[in-house]
């Protein structure tokens, strides 16, 4: 986090603002000035992981617009994307195994663009869908000129993972674009509906479970890794962040459950529960996701059986484990590990 930024005020990264500004360059506009309008200085943005505050990115979307007569802004930020624009997070985004595993990583990981939403991925048999939630309290933020340019951005992630193949079957957005949903839907390649009451993209779910050409396992649960690792510093002093650390150093060592994280960190379950709440998430949540993190390097390792791996984490069988890891990644330990 910032030193001036206060503890939970919502951030993105500087890298997501350098994107915005090259669009905005794109249309012969000064984007240097544009930010500066707003609070925000694009050299100190240039600085190796810096940060800011969400707010002060709430004025450049509307300037942006107006400035470019572009309603569509967020096209023109998609089509700037490329993958070293988020450094390690991109990187990974390019080496996950197939698009299922990009949309679970883009979800596990998505707080390092920005914090101000959460991206959540929803499953059923059929589809898999990807909707970016903003934060309670801070809706404002989520306007359809942030969220159109983050689902551009996803999908043009996806679209350079596979070649072109991948096409969604549904676009949705919270608010709307008086222009309508035209260079929208020539851009995506499929409907797209406003006042829905979500902003997110729906796939085909088989179509993001195909092997990708330039997928390495490796090289994505390493760069995972270095994420986990480098890139939360911003979030060192939330609780969240101190329960997970605990639990991955920890949870290879026997049974693991709220009471012993809490008085690992030297405070009450209550106390525990209560902060994790007020951080907007709850302690299953947190060991899921642990569980998750250190399921992929295990197994990507191939040090251990798949059942050392499964009682290792904590689970009472393999095949509780197997569900899991496939609600994870949406393959098997076997198959991942092939």
């Amino acid at each position: 986090m910032p030193e001036d930024l206060p503890l939970n005020t919502p951030t993105s990264l500087g890298s997501w603002v350098l994107l915005i500004a090259a669009a905005i360059d794109s249309y012969q506009l000064d984007s240097a000035q544009i930010l500066k309008d707003a609070g925000l200085d694009l050299e100190e943005l240039r600085k190796s992981n810096s940060r800011i505050s969400a707010f002060s990115l709430y004025p450049v979307w509307y300037s942006a617009v107006e400035k470019s007569q572009d309603p569509y802004f967020g096209i023109r930020v998609a089509q700037h994307y490329q993958p070293n624009a988020f450094s390690a997070l991109g990187m990974a985004f390019a080496s996950s195994r197939n698009l299922h595993d990009a949309l679970l990583r883009c979800a596990r990981y998505g707080y390092v663009i920005s914090d101000a939403t959460d991206p959540v991925v929803e499953e059923s048999d059929d589809e898999i869908s990807m909707f970016i939630k903003p934060r309670a309290g801070i809706e404002q933020l989520a306007n359809i000129y942030s969220m159109s340019a983050i689902v551009c951005v996803l999908f043009k992630i996806m679209l350079t993972m596979s070649n072109g193949q991948v096409k969604p079957k549904a676009i949705y957005f919270i608010e709307s674009i008086e222009q309508g949903t035209g260079p929208l839907e020539d851009f995506f390649g499929c409907p797209v509906y406003f006042n829905s009451e979500h902003n997110g993209a729906v796939f085909d779910k088989k179509s993001t479970q195909q092997e990708l050409p330039f997928a390495n396992s490796k090289l994505a649960s390493s760069l995972d890794q270095w994420i986990d690792e480098n890139l939360s510093e911003f979030k060192a002093d939330l609780t969240s962040t101190r329960v997970q650390k605990y639990l991955l150093q920890n949870l290879t060592y026997g049974e693991i459950n709220l009471q012993k994280v809490a008085q690992g960190l030297a405070m009450s379950s209550r106390v525990l529960q209560r902060r994790l709440k007020e951080e907007g998430t709850i302690f299953s949540e947190l060991m899921d996701a642990c569980r998750h993190k250190l399921a992929i390097k295990l197994i990507t390792e191939k040090k251990q059986p798949i059942f050392e791996v499964a009682l290792a984490l904590g689970f009472s069988d393999q095949s509780n484990f197997t569900r899991a890891f496939k609600r994870w990644t949406g393959t098997t330990p076997h198959q991942y590990r092939v």
